[in-house]
């Protein structure tokens, strides 16, 4: 996932002098008032001198952070309570700059944020890793990400936050169990049910690499020249099929438990490479392509 629509503006910035930045407005001022009442010529020249270096520092600072877009990607799959690390780069479009800049998330409480540091240079710029702790299933909702710069001579520190769209997924967490009497498939040795035979033919679509011969249509490639992959439709599930239903549990179990459990369930069909089918309240899924990670969102947002 990338979101890299906001882009921190002049008004957006939060600009604040460093000790060595007063420190050295104190003595621009210092020589300024010495020069006046003393008449040196010196004195005019090193303040002069000064408030340049304090302007072109405090310029530059700003240039850290104007114009920077970043992409943000995700894991391919976050669970609930596991740790995981997020990356964060300039985005291809932003002019190639040397940064150097300090992360840290927004906290609720009044503590001070615990800054990392985050180099991106012009030729190879290598990602930020933000570590995340999901602590609720459900739609991803990262925390405010404040970024600050005192590059390049430290006589300012600019900041500003960034804010992200909530636009991933947090599975459950498994919770380990035994399946509830009466939630195992069909009897061992019972004969599975294999697709491509007596299924009626649903539509066709582009050939997909790895899809098996049987499910190419030949005949349709004979006249036309283009590969298609055969679908056919299947009932909701095969007497075969391992059934995983919410109703094989108390009715007062949680949902947060609830989608645990048959998270566990769903991930340790899939290793074992059984047929599954899902049934939650309203929803049936039935084995099919992609069928894990559907099961897996379904059970994030029951």
């Amino acid at each position: 996932m990338s979101a890299n629509q906001y882009s921190p503006r002049l008004r957006d910035l939060r600009l604040r002098p460093t000790r060595l930045g007063i420190s050295l407005a104190a003595m621009i001022a210092l020589l300024w008032l010495v020069g006046l009442n003393y008449q040196v010529n010196l004195a005019y020249i090193v303040a002069f001198w000064l408030a340049g270096f304090l302007f072109v520092g405090t310029l530059l600072n700003c240039l850290q952070l104007l114009g920077l877009r970043l992409d943000l990607t995700l894991p391919e799959e976050l669970f609930q309570g596991q740790p995981a690390d997020i990356r964060l780069f300039p985005a291809p479009s932003v002019k190639a700059r040397y940064r150097q800049l300090w992360f840290a998330p927004e906290s609720r409480r009044n503590a001070d944020p615990e800054y990392r540091a985050a180099l991106f240079t012009a030729r190879q710029p290598q990602p930020f890793i933000w570590p995340v702790l999901p602590a609720r299933r459900g739609r991803l909702i990262l925390p405010p990400l404040r970024c600050a710069s005192v590059w390049p001579f430290a006589v300012s520190s600019v900041e500003c936050v960034w804010h992200w769209p909530d636009n991933g997924l947090v599975y459950p967490a498994p919770q380990p169990h035994t399946a509830p009497p009466g939630s195992t498939p069909a009897e061992e040795g019972e004969p599975r049910r294999k697709l491509g035979g007596n299924e009626d033919l649903a539509f066709l679509q582009e050939h997909q690499p790895g899809t098996s011969l049987q499910h190419i249509a030949w005949k349709s490639y004979a006249k036309s020249g283009r590969l298609l992959d055969k679908h056919f439709e299947e009932p909701a599930f095969h007497a075969a099929d391992h059934i995983i239903s919410y109703a094989d549990y108390p009715a007062g179990t949680s949902a947060d438990r609830l989608a645990g459990l048959l998270c566990y369930r769903v991930l340790e069909a899939h290793g074992r490479g059984q047929r599954y089918t899902l049934i939650l309240p309203g929803q049936t899924i039935p084995p099919q392509n992609g069928q894990r990670e559907k099961c897996l969102a379904a059970l994030a947002v029951m």
